[in-house]
């Protein structure tokens, strides 16, 4: 029989070695020959069986003993399994589910006294940015416009990056965050009103203007992505696409999208009322293989019927925008604006789906729900019953987590 890499790690992780083998335990000598055979696995066959685990089968195998410790070290794995972060109304904690199990949640460490009172804006693998806003006196302020704390958080180790106060009268609309585990180089932008944007990153004392990125419009037809270097900006007008391999951001890109980005404008009285309270939002999102999509989302207000449609940007065909009805084997992960490939994963994520969040669309009506929109059956289901049922959550995130070689 053959056993999946997957399930032979999780084996021997979570039941002990000389039980899985009838090892007879009285007998010590034959106890200590099998341990020493599995410990002593050449070690460029480990790193092999490392490279393809999932995030919990990788964390299961370095427990198994030293050597397998050893391995893990020395491997690089990509994790392909999105987790969901759920976020428990007032307590100073996450909750993380694994699509790959399907009945448990993973409880995280304190996080904090501000966690409960913070909204997580972003993620970049298991880091998050989370955004503390401070409405303080005139006079101690100095300012009429709301100040924001925000600060970068590690959900599994909790180390903590504090970031400038900001001051602001919308927040920070529109975040990126990106972040190299390696070097602990880090990056946050996005839009502080409605035509400048800001940035902080590493080494930096203060927020800084991005005249390259000032924008008008930004309103719900705004959308950005940070991919490989790149940041893809998307408003009603155009997308255009900046490198940020230099020290200044550089824009290498920009096409039309005239036709493709509509504006919902609400006329009372000179508009069909359904139309008028449909509520419409952009995205952009760069797949696997680079190629860039708009995706747009409508609903009816009050209504749980969601709409999605994607548009390809076909470079051999001078960057004209067409419509795609398939994703083939990929799924979207709309919050990170990117694309997984469902091949590579065993199970508990969709092929041709997009999952996004019902917040997005702002009313009183809207729950905090990860929901997925099938694209071979054109509607709405919850991921798991059991993620939507067991608890009461201001908010929910999909992220890619880390790798730990501690």
């Amino acid at each position: 029989m053959i056993i999946k890499v997957q399930q032979f790690v999780r084996f021997l992780a979570e039941w002990d070695i000389k039980r899985l083998f009838c090892i007879d335990v009285d007998n010590s000598k034959d106890l200590k020959r099998y341990v020493h055979c599995w410990s002593k696995l050449p070690q460029d066959l480990m790193q092999m069986v490392f490279e393809r685990l999932g995030f919990a089968d990788f964390q299961r195998a370095k427990s198994v003993c030293s050597s397998w410790l050893s391995a893990s070290r020395q491997s690089k794995p990509t994790n392909k399994i999105p987790w969901m972060i759920l976020f428990p109304k007032d307590n100073n904690y996450g909750l993380l589910f694994n699509p790959e199990e399907k009945d448990k949640f993973y409880k995280t460490q304190d996080l904090g006294n501000d966690f409960a009172k913070s909204f997580c804006v972003a993620t970049c693998r298991s880091w998050l940015l989370m955004l503390d806003p401070k409405y303080l006196n005139f006079f101690e302020a100095k300012t009429q416009d709301p100040l924001y704390n925000l600060y970068i958080l590690d959900l599994l180790t909790r180390e903590r990056i504090n970031l400038p106060t900001l001051v602001s009268e919308f927040g920070l609309n529109a975040p990126i965050f990106w972040m190299d585990e390696k070097t602990k180089d880090y990056l946050v932008m996005g839009m502080f009103n409605e035509e400048d944007a800001v940035s902080f990153k590493k080494g930096d004392t203060s927020w800084k203007q991005m005249p390259e990125l000032s924008l008008s419009c930004m309103e719900q037809g705004f959308n950005m992505v940070y991919k490989d270097h790149k940041l893809y900006c998307l408003n009603y007008y155009k997308l255009k696409i900046f490198d940020f391999s230099g020290e200044i951001p550089v824009k290498v890109f920009k096409t039309s999208v005239h036709g493709f980005i509509q504006r919902l404008l609400i006329c009372p009285g000179r508009m069909p009322p359904a139309y008028s309270l449909t509520r419409m939002k952009h995205y952009v999102v760069v797949t696997l293989s680079g190629d860039v999509l708009i995706v747009t989302s409508t609903r009816p207000c009050m209504s749980k019927i969601w709409n999605f449609e994607i548009f390809k940007m076909d470079s051999s065909k001078g960057n004209k925008w067409e419509g795609i009805d398939s994703l083939g084997d990929e799924a979207i992960l709309l919050e990170l604006g990117i694309t997984v490939d469902t091949k590579e994963i065993n199970e508990g994520v969709k092929r041709n789906s997009i999952y996004f969040n019902g917040r997005d669309f702002g009313d009183e009506y809207d729950e905090n729900d990860v929901l997925i929109f099938s694209l071979d059956t054109k509607k709405v289901e919850k991921p798991h019953q059991f993620v939507c049922s067991s608890v009461r959550c201001s908010n929910a995130r999909w992220f890619l987590p880390s790798f730990k070689r501690e």
